[in-house]
């Protein structure tokens, strides 16, 4: 009888933690990643309008051509998710965003991975990549 109990509990506290990570670690509305959701909030509004200046001043490098040679093949940009904004370090988190596109008359939705960085001027991305598949002609 003590051992199914010990297990309950076990299983109870692993279920506990599962939520914990799920929706205050890792959750983008969570209070300590109010900046980085911002961040990218104003990434994907400048991204679904192809303002690479404004881009530029969110990336580290101000170099927005890891974006711009992605952006092209994604077509249309209908919307974007936030998925999670997980801590690596005390200055780098990794976000991960659905981004839902139309191209070639199809709807389309995508992952996309980012490293934030935190700097003297603030958060900004470091790293920018995308499941996109795409094929360049030839």
């Amino acid at each position: 009888m003590k051992k199914r109990y010990y297990i309950s509990l076990a299983a109870l506290l692993v279920l506990a933690g599962l939520i914990f990570y799920k929706y205050y670690y890792v959750n983008p509305y969570a209070d300590h990643n109010i900046v980085q959701k911002d961040l990218l909030n104003s990434f994907y509004s400048a991204f679904r309008t192809k303002d690479y200046g404004s881009i530029a001043d969110l990336m580290s490098n101000h170099n927005p051509q890891m974006v711009i040679s992605v952006r092209h093949w994604y077509g249309e940009v209908t919307s974007f998710q936030i998925k999670e904004i997980r801590r690596t370090s005390a200055t780098e988190k990794k976000a991960v965003v659905s981004v839902t596109s139309r191209r070639n008359n199809e709807q389309h939705v995508n992952t996309d991975y980012l490293i934030l960085t935190k700097g003297i001027d603030g958060w900004k991305i470091s790293s920018y990549e995308s499941d996109l598949d795409y094929k360049l002609p030839g």
